[in-house]
């Protein structure tokens, strides 16, 4: 009885370690945040109004308008930021391996707009997309590596479900119904992108520590990369700045 009592006991003490050094591997990994900013004249790049007569279901669900959304720029903050640009590691992993995502990637076309307008997933990653109108959509993927992607769904609350397998740079995702729209998708072989906020800003979690390519992408104003080096644990402040000239 002692040796059963002994086994119990020696069972529930490498559970307690298991799960009590979960967290600390959890944690040796850095965030690397930051925000995206613009200089110059925020008047250059207004976003312009979109003409949606051609289907009056558009015109009913948004009678208002659309604003285009190749430059969203934030004007409340001091300095201005920028909106829908893609966050990521671009080199620096090695030949480090991570699972794709649990979790689904969504693209739902609401508003006769895809939203989000900038996406990031993992490649495995499964992807939903949806439709919340009421009205025809259509969905077509333009990727140069993964298979090419083209659905109609003329009912809303349809939704399709697919997944990219290849990493792949951002490219572009269109609708054949309604001209004015589109979004970008970008396919990754680790967790460690985001997209910038309403604020315009960013932020990756668990990053392993070592020295990194970190680089912005945006649909207009391209493509920059800066030097980083994350610590254990410790927070990476790192901000890109975009000075176009129209």
């Amino acid at each position: 009885m002692r040796r059963v009592h002994v086994c119990l006991l020696a069972g529930i003490c490498v559970g307690w370690l298991l799960s009590s050094t979960n967290p600390l591997l959890a944690d040796d990994g850095g965030v690397v945040k930051g925000k995206v900013i613009f200089k110059g004249s925020a008047d250059d790049f207004k976003r312009s109004k979109i003409d949606t007569t051609k289907d009056p279901n558009c015109s009913k669900i948004k009678p208002d308008g659309i604003g285009s959304e190749n430059v969203v720029l934030n004007k409340k903050t001091d300095p201005i930021t920028v909106r829908n640009v893609m966050v990521f590691i671009k080199e620096g992993l090695g030949d480090k391996k991570f699972p794709p995502k649990t979790e689904p990637a969504v693209i739902n076309q609401k508003g006769c707009q895809y939203e989000p307008r900038t996406l990031g997933v993992m490649a495995g990653q499964e992807i939903v997309i949806k439709n919340s109108d009421d009205t025809n959509h259509n969905i077509h993927f333009l990727p140069k590596v993964n298979p090419e992607f083209n659905k109609s769904q003329p009912k809303q609350d349809m939704e399709d479900k697919l997944k990219l397998d290849s990493p792949e740079a951002p490219f572009t995702v269109k609708c054949d119904v309604h001209p004015w729209m589109g979004c970008n998708v970008a396919v990754f072989s680790h967790p460690f992108f985001a997209v910038t906020t309403e604020e315009g800003t960013f932020e990756l979690k668990g990053v392993p520590p070592g020295k990194y390519k970190l680089a912005a992408w945006h649909e207009t104003f391209g493509e920059q990369i800066i030097d980083i080096e994350v610590s254990p644990g410790a927070p990476v402040q790192k901000d890109f700045t975009y000075e176009p000239k129209k």
